[in-house]
Order: structure tokens, then sequence, then C-alpha cells
């Protein structure tokens, strides 16, 4: 798990490559906690397809308020190749492991068909 602040995001995400999901969450947030475990497992499942990283958006609140952070936890989805910030897709499906996993792969394998 990668674990983004206000000064390496860009460097990750940004300098790189590859399609990233990153989760803007509150360490007191009750969704997020929940969130946890799911965000690891899908760590796991999409590893080489996809990065994962959290963004503590408490502590990090450019970030939060860079990419319109209204609630928490904000899922964001960067797609592979060159990004800027308006190239970051909101998440607000089910949030377990499998079903992000299954939206992230849709999403890299549509954006090769263009």
């Amino acid at each position: 798990m990668i674990v983004l602040t206000d000064d390496n995001f860009d460097d990750h995400v940004f300098a790189d490559q590859n399609a990233w999901f990153v989760e803007f969450y509150a360490p007191w947030c009750g969704h997020c906690k929940t969130l946890a475990p799911e965000w690891a497992e899908l760590a796991t499942s999409v590893k080489g397809e996809i990065k994962v990283a959290k963004v503590d958006a408490t502590e990090n609140k450019k970030l939060g308020e860079r990419f319109g952070v209204r609630g928490y936890p904000s899922i964001k989805f960067f797609p592979a190749g060159r990004k800027d910030d308006s190239s970051a897709v909101d998440y607000d499906g089910t949030r377990t492991a499998s079903a992000l996993a299954e939206w992230g792969r849709d999403k890299v394998k549509d954006l090769k068909h263009w």
C-alpha cells in the first residue's frame, strides 16, 4: 500500500504511467475503517495492474481541496498514461475489493481501446 501526501502525490501518481486507485480518508471515519481491509485486499488483487494508494485528507488538506473531496472515504481512479488533475474519475460503486478490482480493470480495458 502506497501512502501519498501533499509532497509526494505528483511524483508518484502523475510521474507514473500506471493506473492508480487513490482513497482519500480520515482516520476517525467509520466508513473508512470499514473500507480498510477491502482496500488492502484490493491492493493485493490488482498488484501489477493498478497501483493502490491512500491519502489522509485531514493531514494533507491541499490534496483534498485539489480533488474536491467532500466526504470520506472518497475514491478516485487515475487512468494509465499521462495524467493531470482533470483525469481523476470518481468511484461511487460498491466498496468491496472484488467490485473495485472489476471496475478498475474495466476502466483500464476501456481506455486501452481509445
